[in-house]
């Protein structure tokens, strides 16, 4: 299970801002002496797109992901990365919609089968996660209609003990 937990901080952790700004400086370096930049830039730039702390960063990344994956250049690492994007913006059901297309391509791929167990996981554990909140929720709730109701009883008793 180690390489599962390294696999998943590996996930979490986010490219540093510098790296980020570096590729973006290429990338727009090579559009701008050429019509279409290549694979290899592209690709860079949304590796470290993907791995951001940002959200839109991300959706960026994805998107150009989306557009080599259209390319007909060997797509496994582009949908790997693909998947590997909607994980970090919680979209888990289409991050293992895109390991399974992995497991089509190559039913062995390892990389695919634990990122596929990740998702698993962390979508097993953000569900609990989530049924505490409202299960907390509800709790707070009740008690809220419990305290109310006793300070509504106690000022109706109040009342009546007037007359």
């Amino acid at each position: 299970m180690a390489d599962l937990n390294d696999l998943i901080e590996d996930l979490d952790t986010p490219c540093d801002d510098k790296d980020i700004a570096e590729h973006e400086r290429l990338f727009a370096l090579e559009l701008s002496s050429r019509p279409v930049v290549s694979t290899q830039t592209q690709f860079g730039y949304a590796y470290v797109l993907v791995k951001s702390r940002y959200d839109n960063d991300i959706r960026k990344g994805i998107r150009l992901l989306e557009e080599l994956c259209q390319s007909g250049v060997d797509q496994r690492d582009f949908v790997y990365f693909l998947a590997v994007g909607h994980y970090r913006l919680t979209d888990y059901t289409v991050a293992m919609k895109y390991c399974d297309r992995i497991l089509e391509m190559e039913p062995g791929n390892t990389q695919a089968k634990q990122l596929l167990a990740v998702i698993k996981k962390k979508r097993k554990k953000d569900a609990m996660i989530g049924a505490a909140v409202l299960g907390g929720g509800a709790v707070a709730v009740t008690g809220g209609l419990l305290v109310a109701g006793a300070v509504i009883g106690a000022g109706i008793a109040a009342l009546r003990s007037r007359r």
